[in-house]
């Protein structure tokens, strides 16, 4: 048999004469459907190793007046400025930091 998609082999049932092979197929790919919609999905390694990194973000804002992103990554020796600006965003959504525009810069600062 052929490698179908899900979507291919959900197409392929034939639901007047639906076997307790498609059945069970059915009712696994509805089951993985509910858990991601509910939320239940592990969190990959990229996201557990965010935590910590936001972790530190907070801890260091902290312990100054207030920071850009480019001087938050160069601290924590982060990738890329763009990774601390995203890792800001979030912190900033969940009310953990404060954004601060002063002029044209725009400081981070522990809320």
């Amino acid at each position: 048999m052929e490698k179908m998609t899900i979507t291919e082999r959900i197409n392929a049932i034939d639901f007047a004469n639906l076997s307790e092979n498609d059945f069970n197929f059915l009712k696994e790919r509805a089951l993985k459907s509910v858990r991601k919609s509910n939320g239940e999905r592990k969190a990959t390694k990229v996201q557990v190793e965010n935590e910590g990194i936001k972790s530190a973000i907070v801890e260091f804002l902290g312990s100054v007046e207030g920071a850009t992103a480019t001087a938050i990554a160069e601290a924590l020796n982060l990738s890329s400025n763009q990774k601390a600006s995203a890792l800001l965003t979030q912190l900033v959504k969940s009310g953990d930091v404060v954004k601060v525009k002063e002029g044209k810069v725009t400081l981070f600062k522990v809320a």
